[in-house]
């Protein structure tokens, strides 16, 4: 019998037909699980695990949830605690994970009793734009980058920068304001602890540029901060403005910003603390090039500036004055902005001559002056810039307390209405993130400074795989969500260390041998008998013979 090629060819393309039908279930299985919502997703939940387990396990493994089902502790996914919340039983484990993934974490249930979805989406905002599921991060990065699951209750900071006693204060060295260049404005209400941490620690710093330190007394209603300024004033230390009644945060600052017209402005909040030559180097950068308006550090609460996360307020207990010395070596260039953050900013004195002040009677209680300002400055062709050879710490949300939220919203429905625009001109700055090589750096520079034995252990899962007291281990491991299939460094002894770059499975000798230069790495341990070694480790190897590290 003669078979013709077309019905030799039928069997092959039967065969095509069904892999390309498979594909197409499992891309649209996919699409299911990353756009279904509401009844939709609640179904799916339930029935993906019961018909199609495999399916269950490969979007839990993409999202990282994974971590809770084989490497991680039991107790970080509490099936009891999310059964309550879901308000159902499930037949496992792992059926409740997904049920977890699908629906439970879109409307915030509780994985278990330390960890709340939405507080660390709120916290977290960095994340949540970049597509994390916020469970299965915190349990890959997210609590060895010093993030919290769920709400603080305590600052680490202010157990490590406390309140000098008033005559601590008053020894220090008199500003040279007959000489002054440039005003230092710190608008202050209560909180005489902050207040006058930040007064100290302004006349503390050993800078060359002659400054002016103008405190606003905002009416105060702590007789005891009035009493401390004016002995302050008296001395010599402060100028010191009293508003006669409280005009709030904006007028207070334009008192100060306003008066004197020959010089630039230092806006600085009463809840920061400044490091070293600060003052030097933000003026510096303010003056780096004609077109400058306005030039802001880097802090650990200021939004876009934000180290180490961005777009967080970081409460990680680090020693800032030393990161302000490693920001100050490494001397970053600097990086414009879409605008300036007020918590620390100083402003050219012929902006403030050509466009005003900030405007009192649209932002009279705080929140969005510094942006409008910025955005009004723009329109006359000024620039702004991130100064990231400075950092400045600053408490971050403590100036308004719980009407934060409110006047953030509020502010920025006038930032729009009056800049149309500006919030997409934000996000696409979040997305493009220029300041991500700075935070790299940082994070590298912080690494490669730590005086113990730095060891970059490949295929660890856990913490307790590989451990050696008294060496930094930086581990390489799966990245997870939208960046499945890339590998991470992981620095689980350094808190905070959140920005050094993905590797890609195949990235060749030369860019590995850069990461272990880079992170100053002493020895390389390989672990091929793990799992986690699906990164070339051939590569790796001879990454660390070109560099010198000893392979163990």
């Amino acid at each position: 019998m003669v078979v013709r090629p077309a019905a030799r060819l039928r069997p092959l393309l039967r065969h095509s037909e069904l892999l390309s039908r498979v594909r197409k279930f499992w891309s649209s299985t996919a699409a299911l699980v990353a756009q279904a919502d509401g009844v939709r997703r609640k179904v799916i939940a339930g029935a993906i695990p019961r018909v199609w387990p495999r399916i269950a396990e490969r979007a839990c493994h993409r999202a990282g949830l994974d971590d809770t089902l084989f490497a991680a502790p039991a107790r970080d996914f509490d099936m009891a605690h999310y059964q309550r919340f879901a308000g159902e039983r499930f037949a496992s484990k792992e059926a409740a994970i997904f049920h977890y993934l699908m629906t439970g974490s879109p409307q915030g249930w509780e994985p278990n009793a330390g960890f709340s979805p939405a507080y660390y989406r709120h916290a977290n905002p960095d994340t949540a734009f970049a597509g994390y599921e916020p469970f299965a991060h915190y349990c890959r990065f997210g609590r060895y980058e010093g993030r919290a699951g769920i709400a603080e209750t305590d600052s680490a900071i202010d157990r490590v920068l406390s309140p000098p006693p008033l005559r601590q204060i008053l020894a220090r060295p008199r500003p040279r304001k007959d000489e002054a260049r440039i005003d230092v404005v710190i608008p202050v209400y209560g909180n005489r602890r902050l207040a006058l941490r930040t007064i100290d620690s302004v006349l503390a710093a050993e800078v060359r540029v002659p400054f002016e330190l103008i405190v606003v007394d905002d009416a105060s209603p702590d007789p005891g901060l009035a009493a401390d300024l004016k002995e302050l004033a008296e001395k010599g230390l402060v100028s010191l403005l009293v508003n006669g009644s409280n005009l709030g945060f904006v007028q207070s600052a334009n008192r100060g910003l306003l008066l004197h017209q020959d010089r630039d402005v230092v806006l600085l909040n009463s809840d920061t603390h400044v490091f070293g030559d600060w003052l030097d180097r933000l003026v510096a950068v303010l003056h780096a090039t004609a077109r400058f308006a306005t030039a802001t550090p880097l802090s650990n609460a200021a939004t876009i500036l934000s180290y180490p996360i961005p777009l967080r307020e970081n409460s990680i207990d680090l020693d800032y004055g030393a990161l302000d010395r490693i920001c100050a070596r490494t001397d970053a260039k600097p990086v414009e902005l879409p605008t300036g953050v007020g918590f620390c900013m100083a402003i050219k004195r012929e902006c403030i001559n050509q466009i005003g002040g900030f405007d009192t009677a649209a932002f009279g209680r705080g929140y969005g002056e510094e942006n409008d300002f910025c955005r009004r400055a723009a329109a006359k062709g000024w620039r702004h810039a991130a100064a990231t050879n400075v950092f400045v710490w600053h408490k971050g949300g403590g100036s308004f307390a719980e009407q934060r939220e409110r006047l953030l919203a509020s502010a920025q429905l006038v930032l729009e209405r009056r800049h149309p625009g500006y919030g997409t001109l934000v996000v696409d700055f979040i997305a493009i993130d220029p300041l991500w090589p700075v935070r790299a750096l940082l994070d590298a520079a912080r690494v490669a400074a730590d005086p113990r034995t730095r060891i970059l252990r490949l295929g660890a899962t856990t913490d307790s795989d590989f451990s050696q007291r008294g060496a930094l281990t930086v581990q390489i491991v799966p990245d997870i969500g939208p960046f499945w299939g890339t590998y991470r460094p992981r620095v689980s002894q350094l808190p905070g260390v959140a920005n050094l770059p993905r590797i890609s499975r195949h990235a060749p000798v030369s860019e590995l041998a850069r990461v272990l230069s880079d992170l100053r790495i002493d020895k390389l341990a390989a672990s091929p008998e793990v799992p986690y070694t699906a990164l070339c480790n051939e590569n790796w190897i001879a990454a660390a013979r070109e560099c010198g590290v000893a392979v163990v």
